[in-house]
């Protein structure tokens, strides 16, 4: 897994993207600590389960070759459970008293915001892997997910071309729904249409019938959900049940909200934004697949955090083996000069930023599911108009 600076990855070497081999011998005295918070518990634990998993994936694919430069990875998960006060308990405890060499995880803005509040302060490198509204811009933070123009900039005017002019975006009220709404409506205005009504709502709602109301007196083209976690299953449940005309759209759903939160077929038809779908057809996705159904069930999904954050698991090995250390400004240096071979495709991360270019896909959800791909525009830079770091 030796690398050297700005040399480029292969999914069959510091990747790490290929099949279990047999098992190294490790230093088992010389261990890399890495701490992960998820949401298993809370409104994002329909995410959690799924994330948390592909870093036992990404840390036994590690383990089974060598570790990391022969250090054995020892991962500690811990429940955030979507609370301000759960991820920064859990992060401090990763960090103080189990001293993770690596903090990552985390999916709602809260999350990330609470962690970063423990590991900034201590510049402790953390890696997030969830697409977010932007505006971190901290030395040590990496971000895997992207920001909003990596999904919105080519995703609206496609829209325009192929769905309709008129948008109505219902969301959750928070950091990322708010930000993203906002350029949801200039791209709109931008590309000859118009965004004609935006609803958000607080966690935990469960009546969006007026919304629904408002939603049909305006008779838009589209309706655009950015309403999240188990809130996004009573969301769809109602439109489905007001037997709304408009269109399905987001950047927010995956196939294991898809597969396993609604009933059968009630998300067909739907189109989402991501960086990544299982249903990616390349030698590096494949074996990413197959080896996370080997480990978790065949017809176990992976969806595009979980995915981000597999990938930059294999970011910081590749890291440390190029750096030889954990040291934190090393790590990051040598981070934001590589080029990795993913499962969705060919990604890397901006050292003006730390946030990775990642891949920009449209998908459409069939009857079981899962997602046919329908257009995939490549890597996206990020554009975060407040965070310079070079």
């Amino acid at each position: 897994m030796s690398i050297s600076r700005r040399q480029m990855l292969k999914s069959t070497g510091a990747a790490g993207v290929l099949a279990l081999g047999a098992p190294s011998i490790l230093r088992a005295a010389d261990v890399i600590n890495v701490g992960v918070t998820a949401p298993l518990t809370g409104l994002s634990a329909i995410l959690g389960e799924t994330l948390a998993n592909c870093y036992k994936l990404a840390a036994a694919q590690l383990n089974a070759d060598n570790g990391i430069g022969g250090r054995e990875v020892n991962l500690i998960i811990e429940d955030n459970q979507t609370s301000t006060k759960g991820a920064v308990d859990k992060a401090r405890k990763l960090l103080f008293s189990d001293n993770v060499d690596v903090m990552m995880g985390g999916i709602l803005s809260l999350e990330r915001t609470a962690t970063l509040s423990v590991t900034g302060p201590a510049k402790k490198l953390y890696i997030y892997p969830t697409y977010y509204e932007g505006g971190e811009c901290d030395p040590f933070m990496i971000a895997t997910g992207g920001v909003p123009n990596q999904q919105i900039d080519n995703y609206v005017p496609w829209l325009v071309e192929n769905v309709g002019k008129t948008c109505y975006i219902q969301g959750s009220d928070y950091a990322w729904a708010q930000v993203s709404s906002k350029i949801i409506q200039e791209a709109f205005e931008k590309h000859g249409g118009e965004v004609v009504g935006v609803d958000l709502f607080p966690f935990g709602t469960q009546d969006y019938g007026p919304s629904m109301q408002k939603v049909r007196e305006v008779d838009p083209d589209m309706v655009w959900t950015m309403v999240v976690g188990n809130d996004a299953i009573t969301a769809v449940k109602q439109y489905r049940s007001f037997d709304m005309k408009p269109a399905y759209v987001t950047q927010a759903f995956d196939e294991v909200f898809t597969t396993s939160a609604l009933p059968d077929g009630e998300a067909e038809g739907m189109l989402s934004a991501q960086s990544y779908f299982t249903t990616i057809d390349s030698p590096e996705n494949n074996a990413f697949v197959a080896a996370y159904r080997d480990m978790f069930g065949e017809n176990a999904l992976v969806n595009s955090i979980s995915e981000a954050a597999y990938t930059g698991f294999m970011l910081y090995a590749a890291a440390v083996e190029q750096t030889g250390g954990t040291s934190d400004p090393e790590l990051v240096e040598a981070i934001t000069s590589m080029t990795l071979e993913a499962p969705q495709g060919t990604v890397s991360v901006s050292p003006e930023t730390n946030i990775m270019s990642t891949n920009s896909i449209i998908g459409r959800v069939r009857a079981d599911g899962l997602f046919d791909i329908v257009e995939n525009f490549g890597r996206i830079k990020a554009n975060d108009p407040n965070c310079s770091l070079s």
